[in-house]
């Protein structure tokens, strides 16, 4: 089988995951890491071979297939607006689904989202684009998820959940179910959260309570 080419945008430790479940799945050649830092020559074995103003002349090379390995901590507008680049240019984002998470035929998933190991993503579920659900997450029946949201590690998402574009939900959170999250929303560690919350807000605490509004 030939392999697709794919391009990894941005090093760190997300990007290290995503490597360890791109060679479980044997779909793609990796063919290296664009990052404007280059803090190490490799990662996982795989060279950084450029800077986001190359990815144009990747392209041009044959390089069709991107992916967003840019981690975020309560915020994704980066993640954003590297996808944003990279789909100005042309570039397709496969759906990459670990083999070791537990994911029910009737879930969509949006194109870029990386479903990390020990998930379980249960049925009727929906994700948009360039997504993270992150090792060991719970994300239950009916839930709709948007565009660029993080669900950090071990987050517990009651059925029916939906949760706005550009959303973090922290690492070890809980949201009860038919709870609706607003766009651009952060949710700190560990905080449960039993009532909607509005757009922009930071949310702390159990129960969760809002302390701050970005917008």
């Amino acid at each position: 089988m030939i392999k697709k080419k794919l391009i990894l945008i941005g090093g760190g430790g997300h990007c290290k995951v995503v490597i360890s479940i791109l060679k479980k799945l044997k779909i793609f050649e990796i063919v290296g890491i664009i990052d404007n830092y280059k803090v190490e020559s490799s990662i996982e074995g795989i060279k950084i071979i450029g800077i986001d103003n190359d990815l144009e002349d990747f392209f041009k090379r044959g390089v069709k297939n991107a992916l967003i390995t840019v981690g975020s901590i309560k915020n994704n507008s980066k993640r954003y607006k590297l996808f944003t680049l990279a789909k100005n240019i042309g570039y397709k984002f496969p759906i990459i689904v670990s083999p070791d998470a537990i994911v029910d035929s009737s879930v969509s998933i949006g194109e870029g989202t990386v479903i990390m190991p020990g998930c379980i993503i249960n049925i009727s579920t929906s994700f948009g684009k360039n997504c993270i659900v992150n090792s060991g997450a719970i994300v239950e029946h009916d839930c709709k998820i948007g565009d660029y949201c993080h669900i950090a590690p071990g987050a517990h998402i009651s059925g029916a959940v939906e949760i706005g574009e550009l959303s973090f939900i922290g690492i070890g959170s809980t949201i009860i179910q038919g709870v609706k999250v607003g766009k651009n929303v952060t949710i700190g560690a560990g905080s449960v959260i039993i009532k909607d919350i509005p757009d922009n807000a930071v949310v702390v605490g159990n129960p969760g309570k809002v302390i701050k509004n970005k917008g």
